[in-house]
C-alpha cells in the first residue's frame, strides 16, 4: 500500500503502518483529551495498546487464510483499523465466511483473556494506567471491535461474511452487489447520524465504509471479468524488444512512436531482462539517454506461461511491484502483459466473462 512502511514481521507476514496513523498518534498527544479522554504520551500509548489489538484481529484473519492457502500480502495499519490484504478474495463461500469471522472471534477471544487478567491484577484505584484498569479498557476495546466489525458492511468483516452467505447460494457478483448495497445503506444511515451527533469520527467512518463497499464491488467486477481468462487471452503479441546493446534513447524512440510502455529486453533469443516506463523516465530524465540498457534493465522480475490466469498474472504484479510480465513459451518470448492491457480487457469484459476471446471456448460452442 503507498505511503506505508514496514515496521516488522508476523508469521512470516510483514506488518506495515500508513503515513496517516503517525499523523493519529500526533493528534492523540495533543488532543487526546478531548477526543479519548487520554493524552500526551499515556494517550499514545494506549492508542498503540489499541493497534496491537488490531494486529491481532487481523493476523487471525490471515492465519486462517494461509490455512486454505490463500497469500496474505501484508498486515497494514491505518486510523480507523486495520487490513490484512489479499490479492484475491476467497473462491469458497465457506472459506470466506470462515476468514471473515476469525478476526471477531479472535477479539472476543482476547477481550476475555484481558478480562481474567484484570481480575487478577484487581481494578486498582489511583489512576487509568494502573495494570488492572487498563486491561479492562482493552478488554472493551476489543469487545467494541468484535462488534463493530460484525456490522454487515462492507469493508467490515459482517459484509463478508454476509457475501459469503449469499454466495453459497447466488452467484459471487450478484452476493457481492446485494452485500455492498447493505453497506452502502449503513453507512449513509451512518453518516447522518454522525452528523445529527455532530460527531466527526463517525462521519469519516460512513464514508469510508461506503468508498470501502464501493471499491470492493468494483475489485469483484475485475474478478468476474477475468473469469477463466488466460495470458494468452489478452497479452500483446507483436512486442517491441530492446537489445542489451540499445541505449536508453533507442527505447525511449520505441516509447514515443509507439504505444508499448514497457519492453522486454532479449539477447540471442534470449530474455535477459526488463525495462520498464519509470526505469526509462528516471534515465532519460536523471542520467542520459546514452546509459546502455544492460546498465539499467531489471534482472529479476515475473514471467508467466500463457496459460497463466490473468488472476494470478495481477498476483505476481502486486507482489513484486512490476507492472509487467513476460509471456513465455518453452524458454522463449512469446507476450507480453501489462497492467494497461490487463486494464483494457476488464474495460471489454467488465461484469460478465469474455467466453468469445477464449479459443478453447470457442471450439466447444462450434462442436455442440
Amino acid at each position: 500500500m503507498k505511503w506505508s512502511w514496514k515496521i516488522g514481521s508476523l508469521m512470516g507476514i510483514p506488518v506495515r503502518v500508513h503515513s496517516t496513523f503517525v499523523l493519529l498518534l500526533i493528534l492523540i498527544y495533543f488532543a487526546g483529551i478531548s477526543l479519548i479522554g487520554i493524552g500526551g504520551f499515556q494517550g499514545v500509548l494506549f492508542v498503540v495498546l489499541i493497534f496491537a489489538s488490531v494486529v491481532f484481529h487481523e493476523l487471525s484473519h490471515a492465519m486462517v487464510a494461509r490455512y486454505y492457502g490463500i497469500n496474505v500480502l501484508d498486515i497494514t495499519l491505518l486510523p480507523i483499523g486495520g487490513v490484512a490484504r489479499m490479492p484475491n478474495p476467497p473462491s469458497v463461500p465457506k472459506q470466506e465466511i470462515l476468514i471473515s469471522i476469525a478476526g471477531p472471534l479472535a477479539s472476543l477471544s482476547l477481550a476475555f483473556i484481558l478480562w481474567l487478567l484484570a481480575e487478577l491484577f484487581g481494578t486498582n484505584d489511583g489512576g487509568f494506567f494502573k495494570s488492572g484498569s487498563i486491561l479492562m479498557q482493552l478488554a472493551a476495546v476489543n469487545i467494541v471491535l468484535a462488534i463493530f466489525n460484525l456490522l454487515p458492511a462492507f469493508p467490515m468483516d459482517g459484509g463478508r461474511v454476509l457475501r459469503g452467505i449469499l454466495a453459497l447460494y447466488l452467484k459471487p457478483y450478484t452476493a457481492t452487489k446485494i452485500a455492498v448495497g447493505v453497506g452502502q445503506v449503513f453507512a449513509i444511515l451512518l453518516f447522518f447520524w454522525g452528523l445529527l451527533a455532530m460527531n466527526l469520527f463517525m462521519v469519516l467512518i460512513a464514508l469510508f465504509v461506503y468508498l470501502g463497499a464501493e471499491a470492493e464491488e468494483r475489485q469483484m467486477g475485475i474478478m468476474v471479468s477475468l473469469g477463466g481468462a488466460d495470458a494468452k487471452s489478452a497479452m500483446i503479441t507483436d512486442v517491441s524488444v530492446l537489445s542489451p546493446r540499445n541505449s536508453a534513447g533507442d527505447a525511449a524512440e520505441k516509447f514515443t512512436r509507439g504505444f508499448q510502455s514497457d519492453f522486454p529486453v532479449v539477447d540471442d533469443r534470449r530474455l535477459v531482462g526488463l525495462v520498464t516506463k519509470e526505469i526509462l523516465l528516471e534515465t532519460i530524465h536523471k542520467k542520459s539517454p546514452d546509459e546502455l540498457i544492460s546498465s539499467i534493465m531489471i534482472r529479476d522480475f515475473p514471467t508467466a506461461l500463457e496459460d497463466t490466469p490473468l488472476i494470478e498474472i495481477l498476483e505476481k504484479m502486486e507482489n513484486s511491484g512490476i507492472r509487467a510480465v513476460p509471456i513465455m513459451r518453452t524458454g522463449e518470448l512469446k507476450g507480453l502483459i501489462t497492467i494497461e492491457q490487463v486494464g483494457r480487457y476488464n474495460m471489454l469484459c467488465s461484469g460478465y466473462a469474455c467466453e468469445f476471446m477464449n479459443p478453447t471456448a470457442e471450439v466447444n460452442r462450434q462442436t455442440t
